[in-house]
């Protein structure tokens, strides 16, 4: 038993080292602060919209008596504002008239800060409607805005909405008795995806409802952040791993003993891993978008996907080369993040907690922007998203689509730049003596921490 004891805490020792319980403290944190996004952006889609409203806010649309005889006059804001009850302010009455065109309706949406709205016909051609059984077609009108997964509750939101409209004028119909026409009582308030319009790339799309945009960019841009995310941490693996056991196998002594600049080893190593990286990159792109054309395929078939091309948001071959080459910068700056951290591991089995801050790196901006969207995530996320150089691959293909180059520019600027500065260093490290002595022996290190 005494034995078993002893390995046991031998074990023990060697598997629990301070980098092992950081990371899980840190992966643990990690996934806190994601639950705590996910939730945050569940609430606010569940959350009741603000909602435009255009009609006669004054005005009568239609006139019955109630079980106790009294004449009541039905309104469609009065009505939405009882619905939405504390949250009445959320009802928002457009300055405009009900005969405004779309584009003027946009307009005033714009001005008054709603990004979906339900246009009503007048009070007098509703009455009429009723009065001559025709059901009221009720036009729905939205703002598209970039958003993550939960971006598309909002559309649901407002067409629940129109079925409690749709519902009391039945309930009112019903309770009047004298109509004939079955589906007329049950639907006299229709609404649809033909009376449905979204104002995106400067003008007003028919028939398309902001959660069919967003099911098809979801579709073709999901796969860049897992993507990127996958090559991060296998090359990242590749490398620290690779130079761990070079220190190990005394391998990288006899390669720094050779009369080759040191620039060039730096130079040779990154290029070549990031070549590798860059065809484990197309592969898995090629992979994933084959993957993505069958869900693509799917929802196509329910009708729920747009035709990108049509509305300006399809990419062009310069828009796919800007992607390559943000992929391409993202790959080299986390492989100088791997040559600094791969030369202070002492041997192969160090190499392997090496890597887990480089999964991080990629691990957080993958689940911000899957969830949230780089426009939907606030100023903090963003600011962590822009310093984080894997980032900027992901939001490159999104923002391409929405026609924010300057944002991708900034991006593959940032990360050169990026790139450089750890290449520099990693070449520094290379003329240094770490590689060989480790970091204890450095003298700026002993001086650092008073040791000799």
């Amino acid at each position: 038993m005494s034995h078993i004891t002893s390995i046991m805490k031998k074990e023990l020792r060697e598997m629990l080292t301070p980098g092992s319980v950081i990371s899980v403290v840190i992966m643990v944190v990690l996934f806190a602060g994601l639950g705590m996004m996910i939730n945050g952006e569940v609430e606010k889609a569940a959350s009741l919209p603000t909602i435009g409203i255009v009609a006669e806010e004054d005005a009568a649309y239609y006139t019955y008596v109630d079980e106790e005889g009294v004449t009541q006059e039905w309104n469609p804001v009065d009505y939405l504002k009882y619905i939405y009850g504390d949250y009445s302010d959320r009802i928002v009455v457009l300055n405009v008239s009900t005969s405004a065109t779309d584009s003027e309706i946009i307009e005033a949406m714009q001005s008054q800060g709603v990004t979906s709205a339900v246009v009503f016909p007048s009070a007098s051609d509703f009455r009429a409607s009723m009065d001559s059984d025709t059901a009221v077609t009720v036009k729905q009108l939205y703002v598209y805005q970039p958003t993550g997964m939960f971006g598309t509750v909002s559309t649901s939101a407002v067409t629940t909405v129109l079925s409690y409209v749709n519902s009391v004028m039945s309930s009112i119909l019903i309770y009047e008795g004298g109509y004939d026409d079955y589906e007329f009582i049950t639907n006299p308030v229709v609404y649809s995806t033909a009376s449905t319009g979204t104002y995106v790339n400067g003008e007003v799309r028919t028939g398309i409802s902001p959660d069919s945009i967003t099911n098809t960019v979801t579709s073709q841009t999901l796969m860049i952040p897992l993507v990127i995310m996958i090559i991060i941490m296998m090359v990242g693996s590749i490398v620290i791993s690779s130079m761990g056991s070079e220190k190990e196998n005394k391998t990288l002594e006899t390669l720094l003993t050779l009369p080759i600049k040191r620039t060039s080893i730096v130079a040779g190593k990154i290029i070549a891993a990031a070549i590798v990286g860059l065809a484990y990159g197309l592969a898995y792109l090629l992979g994933m978008s084959l993957y993505m054309g069958s869900m693509a395929s799917m929802y196509s078939s329910t009708g729920t996907t747009v035709d990108l091309s049509s509305i300006g948001m399809a990419l062009d071959l310069v828009d796919w080369f800007l992607v390559l080459v943000s992929m391409f910068l993202a790959i080299v700056c986390a492989l100088g993040i791997c040559m600094i951290l791969g030369a202070f591991a002492k041997n192969y089995k160090s190499a392997q907690t090496m890597t887990m801050p480089l999964s991080i790196l990629a691990m957080i901006p993958m689940f911000i922007i899957m969830f949230s969207g780089w426009y939907g995530a606030g100023t903090v996320l963003q600011a962590v998203c822009f310093i984080i150089p894997f980032s900027h691959p992901m939001i490159a293909m999104q923002a391409l689509m929405y026609g924010d180059v300057t944002l991708v520019l900034e991006g593959v600027v940032y990360m050169a730049a990026f790139a450089l500065v750890t290449i520099l260093i990693t070449v520094k490290l290379y003329s240094s003596d770490i590689l060989i002595t480790g970091l204890g022996q450095n003298k700026y290190f002993q001086k650092l921490t008073g040791r000799k």
